[in-house]
């Protein structure tokens, strides 16, 4: 794995501007998506083993380097917006996709019929109201094991690379590193707490007495929406209940992190 301090130490070595062009032809050309971070990493020579694509949806990085993988973001500004550390439709072991057997049934009753169109609320409202329920029925212990698995083990030894465009700024850390991360590791407990949205909780994590907002939110929803299950969306046939772990507030997710490496581009 390559550590931050692996990277640091290039910096020290070599000298931040001898690793960088400095005539704009880098962020001229566009540091827009995947591939143009990709290039960006293998010009500077921030890995010792060439930064490859990973193409596909079942991949949690984006790119690998040697045996390092590397999961990219692109942001307009870290005050801005947030992104998914999951978002699954295997649900399973934190919510019982059973008790949603009733909106299933109705939605199936009503699939590519006249009524669909008259049941788009009603079942918004129904399918809302499931999600309340089950999240509502979330254990802490439930919760912190969930986050274990998708937040520690499922990304062990990956570097996260936050482009901010708005900045021109490339923000890299490990998962170590993440304060998340860190504190499911030294033992505190997740909790949802509950705001307005029916479908929607923050996670906490709390240990003697304290509590810490990490940034973390997480959803149950579906992933085209209710016109999709009766069958009226054109661009897709079907919907499913899904689970996505959010972060927001990126600025503070960089900031509380430990190891954050960030350059110019």
């Amino acid at each position: 794995m390559v550590a931050v301090s692996f990277i640091l130490a290039i910096y020290t070595k070599q000298g931040f501007k001898s690793m960088f062009k400095t005539d704009g032809s880098v962020h001229n050309s566009g540091i827009k998506n995947e591939l143009d971070t990709i290039a960006f990493l293998n010009e500077a020579g921030i890995f010792k083993d060439e930064v490859k694509h990973l193409g596909g949806t079942k991949n949690k990085a984006d790119a690998m380097a040697g045996n390092v993988p590397i999961s990219i973001k692109h942001k307009k500004g870290l005050k801005n917006g947030s992104f998914d550390w999951v978002n699954t439709s295997k649900v399973d072991s934190l919510v019982d996709t059973g008790r949603f057997s009733d909106f299933l049934l109705l939605v199936d009753l009503y699939r590519n019929t006249p009524e669909a169109a008259a049941q788009v609320e009603p079942m918004r409202s129904a399918f809302a109201n499931h999600c309340e329920k089950e999240l509502d029925g979330i254990t802490s212990e439930n919760l912190t094991a969930w986050l274990h698995q998708v937040l520690v083990r499922d990304n062990a030894g990956m570097v996260m690379a936050i482009n901010d465009t708005e900045s021109k700024e490339l923000h890299m850390v490990e998962d170590a590193g993440i304060m998340s991360v860190r504190l499911l590791k030294n033992g505190y407990r997740a909790e949802l707490v509950k705001g307005r949205g029916k479908s929607s909780r923050k996670v906490v994590f709390k240990s003697f007495g304290s509590e810490i907002d990490t940034g973390l939110r997480l959803r149950l929803t579906s992933n085209n929406g209710i016109k999709a299950f009766l069958g009226m969306s054109k661009a897709n046939k079907n919907s499913q209940i899904v689970l996505k772990l959010q972060q927001d507030n990126i600025k503070g997710l960089i900031e509380t992190a430990h190891g954050v490496d960030s350059m110019p581009y």
